[in-house]
């Protein structure tokens, strides 16, 4: 039989040139429509679901906004992909109109001191009555004005924020992890704008370019990107696929039996970070010089690796440990340059033995961060150590610490509940 014509338009229709633009343009229009979803019913962390796309350059997350969620986990199980890792637990988390994490009851108070640093001031793993800014406020005269997340340090931001928020004296608490020590510091040189940021803020004015580049940036945020990558973890599950995430992380487990995870690329031996030790004090020099023109004490808090402190406590010898003389040597060259210093490093690893031994933890076993009973540690280490310097009108009367009295943290007697789960035994991998 010869073919008619009704055939000839049935192969044509089903060829790729006529199915593949379809497929495109259909993927096109669903990717434009999730963009309506609000981030954060894809995220299971406010870092991710409030992040800042677009808008004046404030602070990191978008402003008035808060994230709740019973139901969230650490990072650590969710970049190695490993369900059965997860440490579930409450995540409540606010935003000021400045677009900080910063508990509504603080708007209008002029803050004693600001908190500076990284994920670890954010504080989305501890519950937000404390978080280190929270615990730090019941140090001080005023509360600590939480600007995690706003990094690399800016001199001309920093002291906007200070005149916004009335503030003619205090201290600018600078949180640094111990990571950091091996990356180059932050220039001290105020930034070039390009010619295209030149022009670009000629035409459109600050507004409108940071409109137009948080839409571009907001591009990269594709949902329907983020719903493939869900769709890809669960089939990478050791059943369906073999899990390609696993190597992100290592698990390892303690001497006392628990299992507990750590960032792979944190567990290699340190390589020649004194090359950078000599900036970091340069840089910290510089910052201290600065702010004290605005009547701003800087406080540096060194904060270990979570492999540093419980590297030692490991049945192998796989996370190295050597990184733990680095906040030393850091904390040693700041206190030559008379900067206020405080290193957590030693009460941590004394406080890792002595609660391993009841099954409890300063640092989420599923998580790269501390939790609430870490943060207390560094908070009654600061106070010990800089509170009896600090002019009496900055320090809280009640807390003021007595010389040579020796601060001993009150911890939940569970820890943040996470002895029920370190019944989670190695063999149920």
């Amino acid at each position: 039989m010869m073919p008619t014509k009704s055939d000839h338009g049935m192969r044509d229709g089903w060829r790729v040139g006529w199915i593949l633009p379809r497929l495109m343009l259909a993927v096109m229009v669903m990717d434009v429509a999730l963009h309506f979803v609000p981030l954060e019913k894809f995220a299971f962390r406010p870092n991710e679901a409030l992040q800042r796309l677009h808008g004046m350059p404030e602070g990191p997350f978008e402003p008035n906004r808060e994230y709740h969620n019973a139901r969230s986990y650490g990072d650590l199980a969710a970049l190695g992909n490993l369900p059965q890792r997860r440490l579930y637990r409450r995540v409540d988390f606010h935003t000021d109109a400045f677009g900080f994490h910063n508990p509504e009851a603080t708007a209008g108070l002029v803050p004693a001191g600001i908190l500076l640093g990284d994920s670890f001031a954010i504080g989305a793993e501890a519950p937000e009555e404390k978080t280190l800014s929270a615990q730090l406020t019941e140090v001080f005269s005023g509360p600590i004005y939480n600007v995690g997340g706003y990094l690399p340090f800016d001199l001309g931001r920093i002291r906007k924020l200070a005149g916004r928020l009335q503030m003619r004296r205090g201290l600018l608490i600078y949180e640094f992890l111990e990571v950091h020590a091996q990356e180059v510091p932050p220039t001290t040189v105020p930034e070039r704008l390009s010619w295209r940021r030149r022009l670009g803020l000629r035409w459109l004015g600050p507004k409108g370019w940071y409109l137009v580049t948080g839409f571009i940036s907001s591009l990269d945020h594709s949902r329907l990107r983020l719903l493939a990558e869900k769709f890809e973890r669960a089939i990478q599950n050791d059943v369906v696929l073999p899990n390609g995430f696993a190597k992100n992380v290592s698990q390892e487990r303690l001497r006392n039996g628990d299992w507990m995870l750590f960032l792979s690329s944190l567990i290699e031996p340190v390589s020649s970070w004194n090359a950078n030790a000599a900036r970091w004090v340069d840089y910290f020099s510089w910052v201290s010089r600065e702010v004290s023109r605005g009547g701003l004490e800087l406080v540096v808090l060194l904060v270990p690796n979570k492999s540093t402190v419980y590297g030692p406590l490991l049945d192998s010898a796989r996370v190295h440990t050597e990184r733990e003389d680095v906040l030393g040597e850091l904390e040693r060259r700041l206190r030559q340059r008379d900067i206020w210093v405080v290193n957590v490093s030693p009460s941590f690893r004394a406080a890792a033995i002595e609660m391993a031994e009841h099954h409890q933890y300063i640092y989420w076993q599923d998580d790269i961060h501390w939790n609430e009973c870490g943060v207390s540690y560094a908070v009654a280490e600061l106070r010990a150590q800089i509170g009896l310097r600090l002019p009496p009108g900055l320090v809280s009367e009640a807390d003021h610490p007595a010389a040579g009295a020796e601060w001993r943290v009150a911890l939940a007697p569970d820890c943040q509940s996470q002895q029920k789960y370190a019944e989670t035994s190695w063999s149920s991998r």
